[in-house]
């Protein structure tokens, strides 16, 4: 099987799909480094983006005291977003897969914090090609499949890998290039 083939069964999502899902999530996120819960759930009403949640983030959203585990959870989504960014041209490249991602960028490219409706956003969003966002995949996999192997075997992490940072980041990239076609909460990082 050629590379190109890897993913040939999947639909690789389209640039609106991905501009609502990011807000969706930068919600998520939002909520996580303690943003005003009553702000966040009127901006997802008023937008128009409660639907655009997944059922594991309408159950954080919707919980009144959430647990510490759906908090630290939400936040690690902080990986995922900025591949989705990424992956709309929202951003050039992606920090270091040791490196976690500078949530500050969130409030540089995303509403309600930039010049830019809602609307506007999504229909502007310009997509990667899918040769690009397929090879991003593959790279994400390689990384995530040597991080695993190195825990897996018991061998010391290789320095320029974290592999929570990793595993976040192939979960939205999978989305992104519609990885057997599951939905956000079931999408699989298999190495």
């Amino acid at each position: 099987m050629e590379e190109s083939d890897t993913f040939a069964d999947d639909e690789v999502r389209d640039a609106e799909q991905i501009a609502r899902r990011a807000l969706a999530l930068f919600s998520t996120v939002s909520l996580a480094f303690q943003a005003p819960r009553e702000d966040i759930l009127n901006w997802l009403k008023s937008e128009g983006l409660w639907s655009e949640l997944s059922p594991s983030e309408l159950e954080f959203v919707s919980a009144e005291r959430p647990t510490r585990k759906q908090i630290i959870n939400a936040s690690w989504k902080s990986e995922a977003l900025i591949v989705l960014l990424w992956a709309i041209r929202k951003i050039d490249q992606l920090p270091a897969p040791n490196e976690q991602c500078d949530t500050a960028l969130f409030k540089l490219h995303l509403p309600p914090f930039v010049e830019m409706s809602v609307s506007s956003f999504i229909s502007e969003a310009a997509r990667r090609s899918d040769d690009i966002l397929i090879d991003m995949a593959d790279h994400i996999l390689q990384l995530h499949w040597r991080a695993r192997d190195a825990r897996l075997h018991n061998r010391p992490m290789p320095p320029d890998l974290d592999i929570e940072v990793i595993q976040e980041r192939h979960h939205a990239i999978n989305w992104v290039i519609g990885y057997d076609g599951a939905p956000w909460d079931e999408v699989t990082t298999d190495t």
